[in-house]
């Protein structure tokens, strides 16, 4: 990118500090919840079983939020471009995601060590269970693919596509499984406002990523 089009080293050092700052307040605020606002599955739970609940979480909000700064990413909006540049943030993409990988290991077996390994019955009320299911697979898949592309031989346009579109699956139902496992997010309030703000300015940033890719050379 000209420099002409770019900011100032001093102002990209300072706007870059600001970004990353406000990325961890968001973080910070999204760890706090399950410890401000306890579900009643944490409430009725002791000892090692309730530890494994809370921080399951903690991750699974991680990996929510996660997602939020890899589709901003991915978006490549000008002024994170000419804060970071682009080899920055395509970088920068690349490690987020290597860290979902490793979160949406961890996060389903906290979960259900927290239930003792209990299988789910099928039923109605674990519907947002499944979906988290489902979403594991996804998301699994668009890691091992990005991370294994050469191995697999895929092609980059090809492989590019089909991880958008995994992508794009990914953001659209990870909504029905945050605002609906949990009734720290059912019920009205903070935690469910904060959530459908992050899911809203997903959407949006997604139908920006395939705007550029049908209307822009």
């Amino acid at each position: 990118m000209p420099v002409s089009q770019s900011f100032a080293l001093k102002n990209r050092v300072l706007l870059g500090t600001l970004v990353v700052l406000l990325a961890m307040i968001l973080l910070a605020g999204g760890w706090s919840i399950p410890f401000h606002y306890e579900s009643f599955s944490i409430l009725y739970k002791f000892g090692k079983l309730k530890l494994y609940l809370r921080y399951g979480k903690v991750l699974g909000i991680t990996i929510a939020l996660l997602l939020f700064f890899q589709v901003l990413l991915a978006s490549r909006v000008k002024i994170l471009v000419q804060i970071f540049s682009a080899k920055s943030a395509l970088m920068l993409h690349r490690i987020n995601g290597f860290i979902i990988a490793c979160l949406i290991l961890v996060h389903p077996v906290l979960i259900k060590a927290s239930e003792n390994f209990t299988p789910y019955t099928f039923g109605k009320k674990y519907y947002p269970e499944f979906v988290g299911i489902s979403l594991f697979f996804v998301l699994f898949t668009l890691s091992v693919t990005a991370i294994f592309r050469s191995f697999f031989r895929m092609d980059y346009n090809r492989w590019r596509l089909l991880h958008r579109l995994g992508a794009t699956t990914a953001l659209l139902i990870i909504p029905f499984h945050v605002l609906f496992v949990s009734d720290t997010f059912k019920s009205v309030g903070v935690p469910r406002e904060a959530a459908i703000v992050v899911f809203s300015l997903n959407i949006l940033f997604i139908a920006y990523i395939w705007f550029k890719r049908f209307f822009q050379k």
